[in-house]
């Protein structure tokens, strides 16, 4: 389904429709993710002639919004936790957001219920080693298999 879905989407974008774009990501049933690309192929007279469809396996900035996204965090939580899995302190979340510590502290409490943790650790391991450490994996032995 995901598949179809993405070449009506590129057939939509060829004919002026749509948001512009005709991707996809999947997790497969071994646990990995793929995104798929979308584009409709045409000839020198311009007509629509084939549509090219491209599956490779996911970045890990590919799936990053899907993983926040599915702990269903608000925008400015997400900010936070992009900040934190950067490393950044309390104080230095407060001036780049241009909060009050306390309100960021209230952020990150809300943060760890969501996903499910008690440390700043434990949410990055959560969200990005548990998810993209297959990925890059993957990619490691892809590249030493060259």
């Amino acid at each position: 389904m995901w598949l179809l879905g993405t070449v009506f989407r590129a057939l939509a974008v060829a004919r002026g429709r749509g948001d512009g774009t005709a991707r996809s990501r999947v997790r497969t049933r071994r646990g990995s993710w793929l995104v798929c690309h979308a584009s409709c192929l045409r000839d020198a007279g311009g007509s629509l002639t084939s549509i090219a469809v491209v599956i490779e396996p996911a970045t890990a900035t590919e799936i990053a919004p899907i993983i926040v996204q599915a702990y269903e965090l608000t925008d400015r939580e997400q900010q936070i936790t992009r900040l934190i899995a950067r490393g950044a302190g309390t104080a230095e979340i407060a001036d780049e957001l241009y909060l009050s510590a306390h309100t960021v502290r209230d952020h990150v409490k809300a943060i760890f219920a969501k996903v499910g943790v008690s440390s700043r650790g434990e949410l990055v391991a959560r969200l990005f080693a548990d998810h993209y450490e297959p990925v890059h994996l993957q990619d490691a032995a892809r590249v030493a298999g060259s």
